[in-house]
């Protein structure tokens, strides 16, 4: 008992220390005629890929919930789906979709920029459908000289030109030096019919850890979506508070105005 306990804490920590992908799709809202910008960096050796998707403001938490797990298979590294075309939406999502929504234009705009150099990307996001770029960094080196340092710094922009609706933008970045770990991880471990029975205990415990990393994951993935949420709801409440305060100060106003015209017409005052 106490061996199978030491054992499986040792699997733990080694679970702890093996490279995965800790980043799931980041969230953010552009507000109508607004736009917001994000910068990235990209290691001089390296190369990224990124991934973006544009839903209305007001999609229903089920549908932003899939996409969003679609989109983490999508980033994932050692995922069947990695850098793949996002799969068929569910009858079930789909009905959630407004017809007149789906994969139809957002008047949203991405733009993928590099200082001095001219845009790498600009085109406009259909709703629900994802916006992939491979290979950030060569794509970037494209036409340039070939001892001309890489940009190392990226801007990507989204541009809300629609003048009654808020845009929701899901989106990540995924560094390719980090691609293949999973597979080359998977090639180091021994197969089972090699191992003694310890060694098995201890590969089991490996892959419970990892089970368990992976619902922390998708638990912080999923209070960060609920975090954005209540932000987004704050900000409303708090601006519907400071619209009420000046219609109160406004209505006082008024009444106090017609009071006064009222005393001076009876000769009250």
């Amino acid at each position: 008992m106490v061996g199978g306990a030491v054992l499986l804490f040792l699997a733990s920590w080694l679970a702890v220390l093996i490279p995965q992908s800790s980043a799931f799709p980041k969230i953010t809202d552009v507000h109508e005629a607004t736009s917001k910008c994000f910068n990235f960096n990209v290691p001089d050796d390296d190369d990224a890929h990124m991934v973006f998707i544009a839903l209305p403001e007001s999609v229903e938490e089920e549908v932003e919930e899939w996409f969003s797990a679609q989109m983490d298979e999508m980033t994932r590294k050692g995922s069947t789906n990695f850098m793949k075309t996002l799969p068929q939406v569910s009858k079930e999502i789909h009905a959630k979709i407004k017809d007149e929504e789906y994969n139809n234009k957002s008047n949203v705009y991405l733009k993928l920029t590099v200082p001095k150099r001219p845009a790498l990307r600009h085109q406009m996001f259909m709703w629900y459908a994802p916006v992939v770029i491979m290979n950030v960094v060569k794509a970037s080196q494209r036409g340039q000289k070939k001892n001309a340092p890489p940009a190392g710094a990226y801007s990507v922009c989204f541009e809300n030109k629609n003048s009654s609706t808020d845009v929701r933008i899901l989106f990540d970045v995924v560094m390719m030096s980090d691609e293949g770990q999973d597979e080359e991880l998977q090639n180091k471990i021994i197969k089972k019919e090699h191992l003694t029975p310890l060694e098995t205990n201890f590969q089991d415990g490996i892959k419970s850890a990892n089970t368990i990393l992976n619902e922390m994951k998708y638990m912080e993935r999923r209070e960060a979506r609920m975090r954005h949420t209540a932000e987004s709801t704050n900000a409303k409440i708090r601006l519907f508070s400071y619209i009420s305060v000046i219609v109160l100060l406004g209505v006082t106003w008024l009444q106090r105005t017609y009071l006064k015209s009222y005393f001076k017409k009876k000769k009250l005052m």
